[in-house]
């Protein structure tokens, strides 16, 4: 046995904060070294019962005994040995434990046990990041949060220590990717080879560093693989490099609109809009006279004419389709009965009309859309600043809060980063004005049949504002988790901030007019005398939401709670980041089992929310995708943990295609490139194995090579895919169902995009901006090549 090293620090370079002194290696991560220290130990005090076989740790032991009670057709599955010979190493070859072993004495060779590690000198230190296979302990790489994860079932052989993490790489440049085209140094994608984290998918929203870090740079003629398909990256909706031709005033020239060609390009969906008024009042020329007063005052230089510029009939079109889109979704928070053009501000207004406009997948309306939206961001800024007063008024802060909104899923760079930089100061506004509190919602009016039209009206008014004002603060919040989710950044809002009322039922909420509101309220049972749980506990306990359909808005509240997992999920990964560098490893075993019992933990909680609340949803299939981009998320881990993120990513996919028409969209759309990365970095994961995996295997020790869907419903196949890692994960394509493989990453990706595509359907002559860029930049991600991904394997190796 050989002494225990001390992590003594040679002179010279380096490579990993850990560094032992027995073998020269160097790790990253703290609990990788001391795993690697138990190797050198060699104590195995764990013994299997049944052989005489030990380990090192008690998962391996108990992973161990799995093969002993595993039989096929009545046969004993043949066991790996624990240290193979030297032969059966440099071969790559299948070792046993009787030496000399039965290839060696077929060939005639001397069996020999093979080495350990090999030695580096210290003044020399190791100047590659991944260990060859032959140099690797006999301990398979597992992280300590993966003490109680499902194990695979299956007996590891010699694997190297896990590559390390990704952060390290982010050193070169634009290259967290790398860590797809490395070779794991265990060729078995189920014995946790990958060490991957939430981080890997935050890779598409981030600028590539340009400062190179001495002995760390490649070679001009071997570039880093991410390095080198940067060009797909530039195309990203992210990535923004500004220019000095991007400004505010760049698309002034698309405010005008030839009226008579776009209403023949209408499709079914708008002209349903257009047919019932939303609002008590039209936009009329006084109305349009404004918004064009407002361009003209914030415009740099003139660039329209009065007689281009839309009608107010045209302008009054776009306010009706915003309203019918608001009216749809869980989150309406704009009041449409009470809404009159005349009385509202002309920044409100304005972008009213630019969100109705955004949402039509004709490209001359939404450019108008947006160049009204840049128009009506200025004017709103210079506003305030004029009357800092203003930040209190509810017009402000919805006005804020929807060119935010707009911005962030418009697919165009400039407007996307500036929206996100922007996000902060809405959420402000009704943090400062008490809007996620109690006490502004006191007093709620309430109508009784005494009352006369005058005062009901004013009831009516003042509860609308009320509950405008509660509903906004609910959609900052569901903006800002969204925005996280989508930018990958850390929340500004979380769930638990909120302590305001529950908001009113949706009958009451678009009651037409203020008579039609008070029979709403009035025709309902009294309410009981039970408290009414608060957000929190309802977001812990998803069963006391029953009963509270009648005068809540059950849909509002569910598709809040579980966006409010969001910021959980988030803090257990800066959790995981922040101790996974802890240098006591006895403390860090600890926070890492501490961390583990609380990934389940939310795991648990998140499945049971989903089960109780989806019931509430106003659109399930949205709920769930949610809910599934959560758990995705979660488990973005490495081992079991990823195909569990893998399985959750299909049922994304599965979900996406269940959304109504033209609701694929936005956020959701996002979530659904989010899933298809998931699925490409498992399917390049799997490509590469395949490709520099050479073991020979005996037909007893091959799983069977079943098919396993992941966009399918979850059958016994994908329990064994995600527990065990057995058969071959893939996503059903066209109308046939065909099984497509998730190596394919090229059909994965073609897939994922039809389904934009599908979701507009076939007459949609144009997708809107931010789907044509996700399809781009899906497109160009499956677009490597397997010559491609080989040569990057040997280049990084």
């Amino acid at each position: 046995m050989s002494p225990s090293p001390t992590p003594e620090t040679p002179a010279g370079p380096r490579q990993g904060h850990n560094w032992c002194s027995e073998c020269q290696r160097s790790f990253d991560r703290s609990d990788h070294f001391a795993r690697h220290i138990q190797s050198h130990q060699d104590l195995r005090q764990f013994q299997c019962p049944w052989c005489p076989k030990s380990f090192n740790r008690g998962d391996l032991l108990h992973r161990h005994k799995q093969i002993h009670s595993r039989r096929r057709d009545g046969v004993q599955y043949a066991a790996r040995a624990s240290r193979a010979c030297r032969n059966c190493v440099q071969s790559k070859a299948k070792c046993t434990d009787h030496k000399p072993c039965k290839r060696c004495a077929s060939k005639g060779l001397a069996c020999e046990p093979a080495a350990r590690s090999r030695k580096r000198s210290q003044s020399n230190p190791p100047q590659a990041i991944i260990a060859p296979p032959e140099a690797a302990p006999d301990v398979p790489p597992q992280d300590f949060a993966q003490v109680d994860a499902p194990t695979s079932g299956i007996e590891p052989g010699n694997a190297a220590d896990p590559i390390p993490d990704p952060a390290f790489h982010s050193l070169r440049g634009y290259s967290i990717l790398d860590s797809f085209f490395q070779p794991p140094d265990s060729f078995e994608l189920d014995s946790t080879c990958f060490d991957l984290d939430l981080e890997t998918l935050q890779v598409l929203t981030l600028p590539p560093s340009h400062d190179l870090v001495q002995g760390d740079v490649h070679p001009l003629n071997q570039p880093s693989p991410a390095s080198s398909r940067f060009e797909f990256f530039k195309r990203s909706p992210w990535l923004w490099t500004p220019v000095h031709v991007d400004h505010a005033y760049a698309g002034q020239q698309n405010l005008g609109v030839n009226e008579s060609a776009v209403d023949s390009s209408f499709g079914l969906q708008e002209r349903l809009y257009f047919q019932n008024s939303l609002t008590n009042q039209p936009v009329d020329s006084t109305c349009r006279d404004r918004i064009l007063f407002m361009i003209f005052q914030t415009a740099k230089f003139p660039s329209i004419s009065l007689q281009s510029f839309p009608s107010a009939h045209f302008l009054d079109r776009m306010v009706q389709v915003y309203f019918g889109w608001n009216n749809l979704q869980s989150t309406s928070w704009i009041h449409s009965s009470s809404f009159i053009p005349a009385d509202r501000t002309t920044e409100l207004l304005g972008l009213i009309i630019a969100a109705g406009s955004t949402s039509i997948s004709i490209p001359t309306v939404w450019k108008m859309g947006y160049a009204l939206q840049e128009r009506s961001r200025l004017a709103l800024s210079a506003s305030i600043e004029s009357d800092n007063s203003r930040v209190r008024e509810l017009q402000t802060m919805q006005a804020y809060l929807l060119w935010v909104s707009m911005g962030l899923w418009s697919g165009f760079k400039r407007n996307m980063e500036i929206s996100e930089s922007f996000l902060g100061a809405p959420i402000t506004m009704l943090r400062r004005c008490g809007s996620f509190a109690r006490h502004p919602y006191a007093q709620t009016p309430r109508p009784y049949v005494t009352d006369d039209d005058e005062v009901l009206h004013a009831k009516w008014i003042a509860w609308v504002h009320q509950e405008s004002l509660k509903r906004t603060a609910v959609f900052a919040l569901i903006t800002d988790l969204r925005c996280s989710m989508a930018y990958l950044r850390p929340p500004t809002c979380s769930l638990t901030e909120l302590s305001c009322p529950l908001p009113a039922a949706r009958d009451i909420w678009l009651a037409p007019s203020a008579v039609a509101w008070r029979d709403a309220i009035l025709t309902k049972p009294p309410k009981e005398d039970k408290e009414v749980p608060s957000w929190a506990a309802i977001m812990e306990d998803g069963s006391l939401l029953a009963g509270l359909e009648t005068h809540y808005d059950t849909g509002l509240i569910s598709l809040a709670i579980v966006h409010g997992f969001w910021s959980q999920v988030w803090g257990y990964h800066e959790s995981l980041r922040f101790f996974r560098h802890k240098s006591n490893h006895a403390s860090q075993a600890r926070t890492m089992l501490w961390l583990s019992c609380q990934q389940q933990d939310l795991a648990q909680c998140l499945v049971a929310s989903q089960r109780e609340l989806v019931k509430y949803a106003l659109d399930p299939a949205q709920f769930q995708i949610i809910s599934e981009f959560c758990l995705m998320a979660l488990n973005w881990m490495n081992g079991s943990e990823f195909r569990a993120a893998v399985w959750h990513a299909g049922q994304i996919l599965r979900l996406a295609r269940t959304l109504p028409l033209t609701q694929l969209r936005e956020f959701c759309a996002i979530c659904l490139y989010q899933a298809s990365l998931a699925l490409w970095a498992y399917g390049l994961l799997s490509k590469s194995s395949q490709t520099v995996e050479t073991l020979s295997s005996t037909a007893a020790e091959q799983v069977d090579e079943l098919q396993v869907r992941v966009d399918g419903p979850e059958c016994a196949l994908s329990t064994a895919f995600v527990t065990l890692g057995r058969g071959v994960a893939g996503i059903s394509l066209g109308l046939n169902k065909a099984f497509c493989p998730l190596t394919d990453v090229e059909n994965v990706m073609k897939g994922t995009c039809d389904n934009y595509r599908d979701n507009f359907g076939l007459d949609t002559a144009s997708l809107p901006p931010l789907l044509e860029s996700l399809i781009t930049l899906m497109t160009d991600l499956g677009s490597i090549s397997s010559d491609t991904l080989t040569t990057a394997l040997f280049l990084n190796g």
